[in-house]
């Protein structure tokens, strides 16, 4: 894809998240933990609300028109409720270049998502047996986990390892574990072959 083409994709999502960019730049802060007590908060939200779906044990269906029911409130009551929220004319320099990179970001995994689709359904002529063979035997593995673990719990951890990533990425604290772990592998490792040495 030219450049023309991703520019005009980027503009044409900030045009259209445009009104909900209070929101989105708020959502964002959550997400990146810029305020302490966020992830315990985020953490805790959707440990309660996974706790309310568990108890209330609701039929697949159900959940999914409830989920829409929420969705089509919330779009039609936004635009009136932001007001009370939201100060507008309070948008500053910062906020806007964090909208934008925000808006870069999906934009990117947008495109990145219509090129998985295109490759997976589009062009079907170019792909190989071992396409097939491999995409099926990925797909039976789900389906084996789907059917041995408690799908609520799957779906519980997917959804707090999601939202807690940006947050993980944006401390450090992967690159911080990564060598941690790193540096202690090594140095047992180094152990082992003075160990090793010493016995020869």
């Amino acid at each position: 894809m030219s450049q023309v083409d991703v520019k005009r994709a980027f503009n044409k999502m900030k045009h259209d998240l445009e009104p909900w960019r209070n929101l989105i730049v708020l959502v964002d802060s959550v997400l990146n933990w810029e305020k302490n007590y966020y992830p315990a908060a985020i953490f805790g939200g959707i440990t309660a609300f996974y706790l309310l779906l568990w108890v209330l044990q609701l039929s697949v269906v159900t959940m999914l028109a409830i989920t829409g029911l929420f969705g089509v409130l919330f779009d039609y009551l936004y635009p009136s409720v932001k007001r009370m929220f939201f100060n507008i004319d309070n948008w500053s320099g910062d906020q806007e270049a964090q909208f934008e990179r925000i808006v870069n970001g999906l934009t990117n995994i947008n495109l990145q998502i219509m090129a998985w689709y295109d490759y997976l359904f589009i062009n079907k002529e170019r792909k190989s047996c071992m396409f097939v063979i491999g995409m099926s035997g990925m797909l039976l593995t789900l389906a084996w986990i789907g059917a041995i673990f408690n799908n609520m719990l799957l779906m519980y951890l997917v959804t707090i390892s999601v939202v807690m990533y940006p947050g993980v990425q944006n401390r450090g604290l992967l690159t911080h574990f990564k060598n941690k772990f790193g540096s202690s592998l090594t140095n047992k490792m180094e152990k082992l072959r003075e160990l090793a040495k010493k016995q020869e």
